[in-house]
């Protein structure tokens, strides 16, 4: 984290008498309060979140080399305390799921969940300690972003289960955490949320996400997705709203698009591809010297370093079809850009925070500093290593989340193939073999493909 640290103090500073200062004070005297200040300072670098992002780095590595499972066994193999409990179970949560245990996984996700909903009101204690010390040692509690996608994940395994009721509970949940964030738009979510009332066959309940899906794309100023342009024809015209059927043809000017008859009579499978790797978060220090007095400052703030994922569609075709015609894929989400904003909206308390913890830190060092010179130099060289930025996250999230769907003439036995464009690896996609396809059900299926490009790592 960060550069190494270059210490310049000026001992000349320090009045020494006669006999020496250890003599003055008592050497064990002096050897007690070195150890009673290092030894804290030492914990907080062992347990804090440098620790826990070299694990996130080597587990990545696990990552682009499709080894969810080593990247899993590394995970469990690191003892994670209590303040890094929930990304730990965000991080084994999205890991269980790249193996396909969709039932660990959910359960890793939920009990992610509640820990998540126990820790939003943070305890004084912590609220002190970040004060003093600095924000990573504070429980991990995520943004609002990531315990969206915990609703959202949660409820697409229980889709790839065939457990529509289940992935129902959820988007009901889902629904009520974002009416208190009414200001929050994320597409995806919504997105996600229609497709578990289509799954449970609620055209109506399904027609009002894809609207808020559609409302959160323009509000973002995103693309539309042409599969969401799809679902708001196909509904609307079901369900007979003219008016608004009509005010979608003249938008969207589309010549045709799948009938709610075309999905009752035939099978649909979306495909989900989890593509590249979240950004991760990296410490920025300033630091700086007093000419009056010789102490060190630092603040440190954290920030998002720049990636790009090398595969940017996906195609997915039914082998052996008559038509051999391949669906590109669409690009519903990029949670890059949604974990960017989440830190943009946190960094104005993040700083507030980062500056009051140099003006208590400036008032404890004076006061040693008045009853010990040396002292004071020791505790100003710990609060000065002390002051780390927190970079934790979700870091085994996609990068960008990029979908497909296809419609299944009933009939057992088929294979779907998915084709990546513009990875580095040849041949790089997935085989779905044994498809079912029946009358009216849909299928939710998901790949993970974690190939991601670091393009800049400073400020």
């Amino acid at each position: 984290m960060g550069q190494p640290l270059i210490f310049r103090i000026d001992l000349s500073r320090v009045p020494i008498n006669q006999d020496g200062i250890c003599r003055r004070i008592g050497l064990s005297r002096l050897l007690s309060c070195l150890l009673k200040l290092l030894l804290p300072l030492t914990l907080v670098l062992a347990n804090g979140c440098v620790s826990y992002t070299l694990n996130k780095a080597e587990i990545e590595q696990f990552l682009v080399a499709q080894q969810p499972g080593l990247a899993l066994e590394q995970l469990e193999s690191k003892k994670v305390n209590g303040r890094n409990r929930a990304v730990y179970l965000l991080d084994k949560g999205m890991l269980q799921r790249m193996q396909g245990d969709f039932v660990g996984s959910n359960e890793s996700l939920e009990e992610a969940k509640q820990l998540s909903a126990q820790l939003s009101a943070v305890s004084f204690r912590e609220q002190s300690t970040a004060m003093s010390v600095n924000d990573a040692m504070r429980s991990y509690v995520p943004p609002l972003f990531e315990r969206v996608l915990i609703y959202c994940f949660k409820a697409i395994s229980y889709l790839e289960l065939q457990q529509g009721d289940a992935a129902r509970v959820e988007i009901l949940q889902l629904d009520e955490l974002l009416k208190q964030h009414d200001s929050f738009y994320f597409p995806f979510a919504r997105y996600v949320s229609g497709l578990v009332f289509d799954f449970n066959n609620e055209p109506d309940n399904s027609l009002i996400a894809y609207r808020k899906a559609y409302e959160a794309y323009l509000e973002r100023l995103k693309p539309v997705p042409m599969l969401l342009k799809q679902d708001l024809l196909r509904l609307t015209d079901y369900l007979g709203l003219r008016d608004e059927h009509q005010k979608y043809v003249d938008t969207f000017k589309l010549a045709a698009w799948p009938s709610q008859a075309d999905v009752r009579n035939n099978g649909t499978v979306v495909a989900m591809v989890f593509n590249g790797l979240i950004p991760r978060k990296h410490s920025q220090e300033i630091n700086s010297q007093s000419f009056n007095d010789g102490q060190l400052y630092r603040i440190a703030v954290p920030y998002y370093e720049k990636r790009i994922a090398p595969v940017r569609n996906a195609h997915l075709k039914v082998v052996g079809s008559p038509l051999n015609a391949s669906i590109p894929s669409e690009n519903f989400a990029q949670l890059g850009e949604h974990a960017e904003a989440a830190l943009t909206k946190e960094m104005p308390k993040i700083m507030g925070r980062a500056v009051a913890r140099v003006a208590v830190k400036n008032t404890t060092v004076n006061k040693a500093a008045d009853e010990n010179p040396l002292l004071g130099i020791v505790l100003n060289i710990a609060t000065f290593v002390s002051e780390q930025a927190d970079i934790r996250g979700w870091y085994t999230l996609p990068q960008e989340i990029l979908i497909d769907r296809i419609i299944l003439e009933p009939g057992a036995g088929q294979t779907l193939q998915l084709d990546l464009q513009g990875s580095s690896h040849p041949g790089a996609g997935k085989n779905w073999t044994n498809i079912h396809s029946q009358k009216g059900q849909m299928q939710v299926l998901s790949w993970y493909w974690s190939e991601s490009i670091v393009t800049h790592r400073t400020p």
